[in-house]
């Protein structure tokens, strides 16, 4: 999806420049992650998890102009799962999608759009036995992109941070479930007429 959507912005970004004297850029990332923890039978523990950081950027400088064009995004995913008990089953499912996309076109008009999205999933259960499991995940990412041109500035940016955590334990004759879901989609973008 990301690279479908990666190839139209930079289409519509071509198709919509009057002539080829631009800075056109375009930057995105996407991450997918999983961490399964468990434990059966007997006395036990079991624990896991990821640690993921995405960073880029980008600067385009047209020197006959003056313009310059920046883009940065990147974010931190964490997870972490931990089971453990004596008897019965306990465990921790996380799974975890981020995307990152932006582009700008240095131009006049000046244009730029960005969309950043998150979905984090978590799951947490015991069974019999006594014990329990506990899980947690977070993911901060942030965008920001800066046109200076002759024909004005354009500045946009946003931010985005999600967490979730889940608990369960018990004696031998108990059963618990925890189930979390998360998910945030954001989009902007605009378009600066500024004067020929």
């Amino acid at each position: 999806m990301l690279k479908k959507l990666t190839f139209s912005v930079v289409v519509v970004l071509l198709l919509s420049s009057g002539a080829f004297a631009f800075i056109g850029q375009v930057e995105g990332f996407s991450i997918e992650a999983c961490n399964l923890v468990g434990r059966s039978g007997g006395v036990g523990s079991a624990q896991g998890g990821n640690m993921l950081t995405a960073y880029h950027d980008q600067v385009g400088f047209d020197a006959c102009t003056g313009t310059i064009a920046i883009q940065q995004e990147g974010g931190v995913l964490g997870q972490t799962a931990t089971a453990a008990g004596a008897g019965g089953r306990s465990g921790v499912g996380q799974e975890a999608e981020v995307c990152g996309l932006q582009g700008q076109l240095a131009t006049n008009p000046q244009m730029q759009g960005q969309v950043l999205g998150v979905r984090l999933g978590q799951a947490a259960s015991k069974s019999s036995g006594v014990g329990g499991a506990v899980g947690g995940q977070t993911f901060v990412g942030e965008q920001s992109q800066t046109i200076l041109s002759l024909h004005g500035t354009s500045v946009q940016s946003q931010f985005v941070g999600a967490g979730q955590y889940s608990a369960v334990s018990g004696g031998p004759c108990s059963s618990a479930v925890a189930l979390n879901d998360v998910d945030i989609m954001m989009g902007q973008g605009q378009i600066n007429t500024g004067p020929l």
